[in-house]
């Protein structure tokens, strides 16, 4: 074959367009784009290779009709998320509410550039949120690398539990062995899970912040501290990592319950994470989280538990009790307590006076064991004793230690705050530092050995009260009052309760008195910081078993576990920062919890702790059943914002008598009541609380129901894909399935594109319908076999939907030639693509900002329309119809224009429209926010020379300063605002004409039945009329929607917004009618929405009055025979009138 310049070839099996040949004497010249990777490229061959190859012409319709429709469906179904408004939740394990829905879909995705904090309350579903919205935002390429950022126990659950399981999103898990394996890690991988910690060492913050990103996601962010003391600010490792990482990504998610933790500057610090020069103080800051446009705000966004409903309008929380209990400690109990407090008052005292807090906090926590366990604190007193005695003998030898000065590294430590977030093996560390001599003053304040040898003898006598206590074996007060717990609330009859105490000692202690092997009787699991991520999921899991009633969590361990199959939490020590009590109670008071929820208190009546905190926990019961409102504990850090953390350690450690105890007074009591109020609805109007939109959450659902692609379609391109691959898949029973031949050319992809091996796909089950599959998954684990939800995002799925795409692209070019049952006159349909896009320089082009795809064809009169490509799969291919030899010549650049000027420049107007507004809105918070800066540093600059006027030659050198920093602010806004206006440069792409349909119409040669069965147009407008004239005659409105190929003729919608999709069949007389593929498939899909309304006697030659018959969700209601290689279904007159 003679190939020419301007023919596709396959060269090597590479799909090439040639551009230019050469003759070289005995050899051809070949300049060629390639169809794979776009680039130029040239090849020499001798004469007989270049005319042995398989070239064609573009539009010479020779197209093999499978890989033809099966192309233009990989394309449609590629882009699914232009015509299925909910396209991640149809394609994900999860059935979200309408609060996540809505926090997706109308807040997140709709924004050009995403820098959000989402702080909706605990047990909401931010992870669910976060998923979806990644699953959207990778699907519509918006996003490539990815970072995810958690609390270290969580790294597991996000990658695998969260992303893998319910999204499909393969993520690598990176941590120091991942790391060390693979330095390159940060290259190699795109997606990526780790640990706050983990990626805030100095080596992996250093590698991180090198790469661009175009999403960081960071979990529990309220963990990211930073506030302000003084003219200083401190931040913590978290804060600076966090810093550093969100100039190096395009988009930004924090996720936190906990956004505000009573403090203003800590709240504008984390949202300075978002945009330091938008949220530049704390009134900007109150403005900007309560500012919305069209009832949406760009950066923040809060809904309470209690106003949160399911799709049926109930109540998502079930009802919370709290109930305080005290116990006495026993005289033993008493007198180690009163001799161990002594000792910490007096060190506390000195540690103060040489502001030592290092040593405060090393006492604080001694004190917290004490009342934990007498275990806990037996083994912390002698810990501090050996260390001490340790300390003697070395700095007898080595006096010169004395003087050493020594930093504490590694930890943000400022307060017991900071503390209370370490892990339970960093807190091990912590309070093992005085192994090490010459950190002695973190450990002590000792001024010389006679005071170090005296406090050591002193916590010798203490261990040994201790010590001779818990060796007595005399069973606790504390444990008994524990006991008693057990049977009163059933737990000794199977009810499942989370135990929580602060200590990994006392953890050991009740793991051995409760646990069957300690003789306690019980199933007990473990959740500890000791553990690794693999360990605590094991042990969530053997909770769930019915067999194992009792969980022991620390708190350091037990933050983002999901306990909401267990309805009964006791502390066993309670934290001294209450507010932490909230945290607790949302592992088990969260969505999806079915019973009401009790949690449990425990305090000392006679211990300085048990009297402070057991009248808060009582005023807190008492206030909560006043005021009617369970977010008391929500608010108390606000409550006692004048008391601080200090004031409660001082009134429980020294029984002081401060702020906070004043509070306490049951005088005081009516004062405080008025206080929460005040504060719960200050919370609400600060953090501008948003009311969720059940209306507009409720229609989303309903147009993805009526639109989505899961699962006939996408099960239908599955099945035809790997047919025509040469694969088979096979049905079992409840429409599982599994594969019984692979195509080699999807295995070479699977194993050579993916790294899987193709044997393990052999082995696995599938299903389409979420709903078959979250109801079988459980049966076929316990099977051992493993079953799949087989959609995009699968990596078997986008395999072979990659593969047909390239199979499939040389017939596109060529063309086909198909029939359409319901055409009258031969048409060209030209598939088209029309793209936005947006060139930013900095991020090296054109990024794609929108993609329209349709069908463009001439009407009868000679105007550009539009369809859906989905008519195509009402087509067949040419059978005994003769193969057309006057195809109408194909104009490419008249048709391209033609789509440019009709749909492209709107496409523009509506993309510009919308990033726009957005823009404009962005530039105006940045002027108000910069407007504001340069006011603050005018009025120093005037101070400034004021001060130099009056002669102060000290004011010359910061007069300086403050000029150069109003110089970088000013470069600072231009570089800000200027990016704003490359961000909002929409641009148009020139149409891309993807493939050509030549459709003709259906012949009595190829269907008799079916083309006996054809309506006029006639008829079918009469039906149409007659049908939408009966909708609004019964109060129902009506729209035509024929034209969009939806499967469907009429959407009718009732005043209560119940929805039905109707097909219209119109006949001349009383006769059967036919379904098209397309409308047959969609009608199934829809379910108890769709509706076939027959409509007969339309022809006026009828001798009866048109009559319309009504059917809702006929493919289940009716029996419809295949006809015409399956592409029309056949509905007998006979079957539908035994309906009726």
């Amino acid at each position: 074959m003679q190939i020419k310049s301007g023919q596709y070839a396959f060269l090597e099996k590479e799909l090439i367009e040639i551009l230019e040949i050469q003759n070289i004497g005995s050899y051809v010249r070949l300049e060629y784009t390639s169809l794979t990777n776009n680039q130029q490229a040239s090849r020499v061959l001798p004469l007989s290779d270049a005319a042995a190859l398989e070239s064609f012409d573009k539009h010479s319709f020779g197209a093999d009709h499978r890989f033809f429709k099966l192309y233009v469906e990989a394309r449609r179904l590629a882009s699914a998320y232009r015509f299925d408004p909910l396209f991640a939740v149809n394609c994900s394990v999860v059935d979200p509410l309408p609060h996540q829905l809505e926090a997706v879909y109308k807040y997140l995705l709709p924004q050009p550039q995403i820098r959000f904090l989402l702080a909706d309350d605990t047990g909401a579903g931010k992870t669910i949120m976060a998923g979806l919205l990644l699953k959207e935002m990778m699907m519509r390429k918006l996003c490539d690398r990815v970072l995810i950022i958690t609390p270290g126990g969580l790294t597991k659950q996000w990658q695998e539990d969260e992303l893998q399981l319910k999204f499909n999103l393969q993520f690598q898990l990176l941590d120091r062995m991942s790391y060390n394996s693979n330095p390159n890690i940060f290259m190699d991988s795109k997606c990526l899970v780790t640990s706050i910690d983990f990626i805030s060492q100095d080596d992996i913050r250093e590698q991180a912040s090198q790469h661009h990103w175009d999403m960081i996601i960071f979990d529990e962010a309220h963990k990211l501290s930073a506030y302000e003391y003084g003219r200083r600010t401190y931040r913590s490792r978290r804060y600076r990592l966090a810093e550093c990482l969100a100039s190096r990504s395009e988009h930004l998610l924090l996720l936190t319950a906990t956004p505000h933790r009573g403090r203003k500057d800590t709240f504008r610090k984390l949202l300075q994470l978002l945009d330091a020069d938008i949220f530049v103080s704390d009134e900007l800051t109150k403005q900007r989280v309560q500012e919305e446009t069209d009832g949406v705000n760009k950066f923040f966004i809060r809904r309470l538990k209690e106003e949160m409903k399911d799709w049926d309008g109930q109540p998502l929380y079930k009802d919370r009790y709290t109930q305080t209990v005290s116990y006495s400690l026993s005289k033993a109990e008493k007198e180690l307590y009163d001799a161990v407090t002594h000792y910490l008052v007096r060190q506390k005292e000195e540690a103060s006076a040489n502001r030592n807090i290092h040593v405060a906090l090393a006492l604080s926590v001694m004190q917290r064991r004490l009342v934990s366990s007498i275990y806990a604190i037996k083994k912390t007193l002698e810990k501090r004793y050996l260390n001490l005695k340790y300390l003697v003998d070395v700095l007898a030898k080595q006096p010169e230690l004395w003087n050493k000065k020594y930093k504490l590294e590694n930890y943000d430590l400022g307060s017991i705050d900071d503390y209370d977030d370490l892990e339970d093996n960093e807190r091990a560390l912590l309070e093992d530092i005085a192994n090490d001599p010459k950190k002695l003053r973190l450990f002590t304040t000792a001024p010389d050995m006679k005071s170090l040898r005296k406090e050591a003898a002193e916590v010798q006598v203490l261990f040994n009260m201790a010590n001779d206590l818990f060796s007595a074996r005399t069973e606790e007060s504390k444990y008994k009052q524990l006991k008693a717990l057990l049977e009163e609330k059933h737990v000794i009859e199977g009810r499942k309760l989370v135990l929580f105490t602060e200590h990994k000692d006392t953890l050991d202690y009740l793991y051995e008195r409760l646990s069957k092997e300690g003789g306690g009787g019980y199933n007990v699991v473990t959740i500890h910081g000791g553990k690794s991520v693999d360990e605590r999921r094991r042990a969530q899991l053997e909770f769930r078993k019915a067999d194992t009633p009792i969980l022991i969590a620390t708190d350091a361990a037990g933050e983002g576990i999901n306990l909401q199959f267990c309805s009964l939490l006791i502390n066993w020590d309670i934290p001294w920062n209450p507010n932490r009590l909230e945290q607790r109670m949302g592992r088990i008071h969260r969505y999806g919890q079915k019973e009401d929820v009790l949690v449990v208190n425990m305090v000392a009546s006679n211990s300085r702790e048990g009297k402070v905190l057991g009248r808060l926990l009582e005023k807190l019961d008492s206030i909560r059943q006043s005021i009617g409102d369970d977010r008391v504990y929500d608010v108390i850090q606000d409550v006692f914002e004048e008391a601080k953390l200090a004031d409660i350690i001082a009134a429980t450690l020294d029984g002081e008598e401060n702020d906070f105890t004043d509070l306490l007074k049951d005088e005081k009591e009516p004062q405080l009541k008025l206080k929460f109020e005040e504060k719960i609805k200050e919370q609400k109007e600060q953090l501008k609380h948003s009311l969720i939109n059940y209306k507009q959450a409720a229609a989303l659902k309903d147009a993805s129901d009526e639109q989505r692609l899961q699962p006939l379609y996408i099960q239908h391109f599955f099945e035809s894909g790997l047919a025509a691959l040469g694969g088979k898949l096979e049905q079992l029973k409840n429409n599982i399935y599994k594969l019984t031949d692979l195509p080699k050319s999807l295995s070479k992809v699977l194993r050579e594109r993916h790294k899987r091996n193709p044997e393990a796909y052999l082995k696995k089950r599938y299903c389409f319908d979420k709903s078959i599959f979250l109801a079988e998954r459980e049966i076929r684990l316990g099977k051992g076999e493993e079953l799949d939800y087989l959609n995009p995002g699968h990596i078997l799925y986008d395999a072979l939907l990659a593969l047909l795409l390239e199979k499939g692209l040389a017939h596109a070019i060529k063309g086909c030639v198909l029939v359409d049952p319901q055409a009258e006159h031969p048409r060209l349909y030209h598939f088209v693509s029309s793209q936005v896009v947006n060139n930013l320089p900095s991020r090296g082009g054109d990024q794609l900002v929108d993609e329209e795809l349709y069908l463009f064809y001439q009407d009868e009169d000679g105007k550009w329309q539009r369809s859906s490509a989905a008519k195509l799969l009402d087509c067949m291919p040419v059978g005994k119809t003769a193969f057309p030899e006057d195809i109408p010549t194909i104009k490419e650049s008249d048709i391209l224009t033609a789509c440019f000027e009709e749909y492209t420049l709107p496409q523009v107007e509506k993309v510009e429209k919308h990033i726009g507004e957005d823009m404009r809105n962005r530039k105006a918070y940045l002027k108000a926010s910069f407007q504001e800066a340069e006011y603050e540093l005018l009025f120093k600059l005037n101070d400034c020379q004021s001060k130099l006027l009056d002669g102060n030659k000290q004011a010359i050198q910061k007069y300086d300063d403050l000029q150069k920093e109003m110089k970088q602010l000013e470069e600072r806004k231009t570089q800000r605002l200027e990016r704003l206006d490359e961000l909002a440069k929409i641009l148009p792409q020139y149409p891309q004409l993807l493939a050509t349909a030549y459709l003709l119409p259906l012949t009595a040669s190829d269907d008799p039945k079916g083309f006996q069965m054809r309506s006029s147009k006639s008829v079918e407008n009469c039906a149409m009329q007659l049908v939408i004239k009966a909708e609004e005659a019964a109060g129902r409105k009506a729209e035509d929607v024929s034209m969009q190929n939806l499967g469907y003729d009429i959407r009718s919608i009732d005043e209560e917004g119940q929805m039905r999709c109707i097909e219209v069949k119109g006949r001349a007389t009383e006769d059967g009618i036919m379904l098209s593929e397309n409308e047959k498939r969609r009608l199934a899909h829809l379910g108890a929405k769709a509706w076939l309304y027959i409509v007969v006697n339309c022809s006026p030659a009828a001798t009866a009055e048109p009559e319309i018959y009504r059917f809702q969700d006929p493919c289940r209601l009716l029996q419809f025979e295949k006809r015409v290689k399956n592409v029309q279904y056949y509905l007998p007159l006979a079957n539908w009138k035994a309906k009726l």
